[in-house]
């Protein structure tokens, strides 16, 4: 009995150990990495199978906001610079952001009358509502509103203007109808099955560079897991060729 007794606790500590090792994670993410970063976590758990990674996928905006306000979040992964910095700035985070990934922004649609071809559409009477992320919250809707601008389109396209507070849900007017056109992240459609979807990129010379960058707030300094899924993202061949996948040209080093 003294010896099985012996043995019981010896596996529970085993247990215990094992479990003590095991780490869960909350990300706040850009909700443009919606599917890509879904497809370099799922790589990276292939090597931390007892590891959890939770993951929100919202503005970028909202995301610096939440950690402003004490959210207890170890890793936020923006589709800008400006807002890691920020965190930073305000002694938020304990070290820079890292620049990950350049992103590309796109016209697109999903409506079979409205076939793009050209930004050219954008001056179809035809379209009624065009879909962008808040300028205010997200930097793909930035970029969108810096294009229209370049084109001296800001104020005769205004009216049509649906904003959606996050590009997923700029995206998502588009796709459910909506809208007849919008713009989005190149990641965001590029691997998108959606019937007659068809879009063009925006010419990157009519925006500032959408050069995306993560940071580990105050909260996820001393997390091992986030650490190495950090590293994972900046320097894997596998985070690296998805990113590609999914349109990202590479970060600036």
């Amino acid at each position: 009995m003294k010896m099985k007794k012996i043995l019981s606790i010896c596996a529970l500590s085993a247990f215990m150990c094992v479990n003590a090792m095991a780490e869960q994670i909350n990300v706040l993410a850009a909700a443009s990495l919606k599917y890509v970063l879904e497809d370099i976590k799922s790589e990276f758990l292939k090597t931390h199978k007892k590891d959890k990674i939770e993951v929100s996928y919202i503005s970028s905006g909202k995301a610096y906001a939440q950690i402003q306000n004490g959210s207890p979040t170890h890793l936020f992964i923006a589709a800008d610079m400006s807002y890691p910095q920020k965190l930073y700035d305000e002694k938020l985070a304990p070290s820079q952001p890292s620049n990950y990934a350049k992103g590309k922004l796109v016209l697109f649609s999903a409506n079979a009358d409205f076939k793009i071809d050209s930004i050219e559409i954008l001056k179809n009477d035809k379209i009624k509502h065009i879909a962008i992320p808040n300028p205010k919250l997200a930097p793909y809707g930035r970029a969108a509103e810096e294009f229209l601008k370049s084109q001296k389109l800001d104020k005769k396209l205004k009216s049509k203007l649906s904003i959606g507070d996050s590009i997923g849900q700029a995206t998502s007017y588009v796709l459910q109808g909506a809208s007849e056109v919008g713009f989005s992240a190149l990641s965001m459609v590029i691997k998108d099955k959606t019937p007659n979807l068809t879009y063009t990129l925006i010419d990157e010379s009519t925006y500032k560079p959408i050069n995306q960058a993560l940071i580990i707030p105050n909260h996820g300094k001393d997390s091992k897991l986030t650490q190495e899924f950090v590293e994972y993202i900046l320097t894997s061949k596998v985070a690296e060729k998805i990113f590609q996948e999914y349109g990202y040209d590479k970060a600036n080093k």
